[in-house]
């Protein structure tokens, strides 16, 4: 299916995987667990440390096992809210968690046995994450590097201050020449840009904020700087322009800040020149980071062809699971009523009376939504029982209230009952396209899952790790205290 034509929300179980797949270094996993592991019983020696909880896929000849432990564990659990994992840290909620995170790894082992293929946008962002890498730790060096040749001074000076220094150092090193008839040309495109105002919806907002300026063809191969170490163009001006987050880039108008961008670039060049001379990459910590990324993205090739292409969305399949599940698409009775929220029972009084009369309830109700509120709500036994049941024995055009509420006082006039009904497959065909896809990518998913830990072999659980991490946990997986009040 192609991606454009999928939902656009995610039911609760995608909805889990997706926060699994961007907060693990890895990828999507089902809510259960695909496959159980053999137990190791208390007291059994498996031969692990206390520290380590699991290793899946020591059996297999020429692949090394994977192991997940106390520290991990945690870390992951800690990025993760309920009901992406379990709502508390109690024994067999541990373990459901730790099979989440079995999954996680038999697929990363699935996905090595075959050569992918990435998207441009994967691609895209794997040459990101490298660059960014890289670049941050010569950048925490070179600010090092700075704070101790200023000696006293530099301990004084915050992260951005320091920066600026350790730039006009390097500047002196690379002694650039600028362009300031391209300079001034280049500021008339970053002035032109749109800003956002409050009042604009948030898409809108974003849009403006990612927006590049606009600048003359002939000019992006013009060279706007020349350096010791290489000239700097006015395409390499907008590429760097583009790697910034659009939340953090400056408001740039005249030429004297397009040549802060233009330093800040050559900056970045020299400190990528000398991470890529040093073997950057290779380091034990961006290796690693490196080949979580590179995991990401075959797995995400691996799901896409195993669960996303394989998910049915053709008017037959979804007219078929409506006819399995047709009673779950009937509308309940509903009462209609008119209710308003006030701050003081004072107020929530005169609104029962101005609610007393049919005519005024309309007009209300009719004005609240010109001003951009609704006052009409419709009320199932499903939704509010208590409220459901208090409004049908009223009957239409009984007040109820006014009830104290967390947010008020409420008050409110039944307008109509509306009758149960059955709705036709036309009318909740997306209704029945989502839930489709989120139970039949579960379903898959868990299937992909089960076959990836089948094919790991041997999978060993450390049970007397996991009671103790349970019983001692870290200070990271211990419930918030609660502060105590007077009463």
């Amino acid at each position: 299916m192609p991606r454009s034509a999928r939902p656009n929300s995610s039911p609760p179980a995608f909805r889990a995987l997706l926060c699994l797949l961007l907060l693990l270094p890895a990828m999507l996993f089902p809510v259960r667990s695909a496959a159980r592991a053999k137990l190791v019983p208390s007291g059994t020696r498996t031969g692990l440390p206390d520290s380590v909880l699991a290793v899946i896929g020591s059996g297999r000849p020429g692949e090394p096992g994977r192991e997940i432990g106390r520290a991990r564990f945690a870390r992951a659990w800690s990025q993760l809210a309920p009901p992406a994992r379990p709502d508390s840290l109690t024994p067999a909620g541990a373990r459901r968690f730790l099979g989440l995170l079995l999954d996680k790894e038999a697929l990363g082992l699935m996905v090595v046995r075959e050569r992918w293929t990435w998207t441009a946008r994967e691609s895209a962002a794997f040459e990101t994450l490298r660059d960014r890498l890289v670049v941050e730790v010569m950048l925490d060096s070179a600010l090092t590097a700075t704070r101790l040749a200023l000696g006293p001074a530099g301990d004084s000076l915050d992260r951005q201050a320091l920066g600026l220094v350790a730039r006009e150092r390097a500047m002196e090193r690379l002694r650039p020449v600028y362009d300031d008839s391209l300079l001034a040309r280049l500021a008339l495109g970053f002035a032109a840009l749109k800003r956002p105002t409050p009042d604009s919806s948030l898409f809108a907002q974003l849009r403006m904020l990612g927006a590049s300026p606009q600048v003359d063809p002939a000019d992006t191969g013009r060279v706007v700087a020349h350096s010791s170490t290489g000239d700097f163009r006015a395409g390499d001006l907008l590429a760097s322009w583009r790697r910034l987050n659009p939340l953090y880039r400056p408001r740039v108008t005249s030429a004297a800040e397009v040549r802060e961008l233009v330093m800040n670039g050559l900056f970045e060049r020299l400190l990528r020149r000398e991470g890529a001379e040093r073997g950057l990459e290779r380091w034990p910590d961006i290796a690693e980071r490196l080949a979580g990324q590179r995991e990401l993205n075959d797995v995400s090739r691996l799901v896409e062809r195993e669960v996303y292409a394989r998910i049915a969305m053709d008017s037959l399949t979804l007219s078929r699971f409506y006819r399995d599940t047709e009673p779950d698409w009937m509308l309940p009775t509903r009462m209609r009523l008119v209710r308003v929220v006030l701050r003081s029972r004072a107020e929530a009084n005169a609104m029962a009376l101005r609610l007393a009369g049919a005519a005024e309830a309309e007009s209300l109700a009719a004005g609240a939504r010109r001003a951009g509120a609704e006052w009409t709500v419709d009320v199932s036994a499903a939704e509010d029982s208590a409220l459901f049941a208090r409004a049908l024995r009223a009957g239409i055009g009984g007040v109820l209230g006014p009830d104290e509420t967390a947010g008020g006082w409420a008050v409110a006039r039944v307008m109509t009952v509306q009758p149960g009904r059955g709705r036709p497959f036309a009318e909740v065909r997306d209704l029945v396209g989502h839930r489709w896809y989120g139970e039949e990518g579960e379903r898959l998913m868990l299937a992909l899952a089960g076959r990836a830990r089948a094919a790991c072999g041997a999978t060993v659980i450390n049970e007397a790790a996991i009671e103790a991490l349970v019983s001692h946990p870290p200070e990271s997986l211990r419930p918030a205290a609660v502060p105590l009040t007077r009463p």
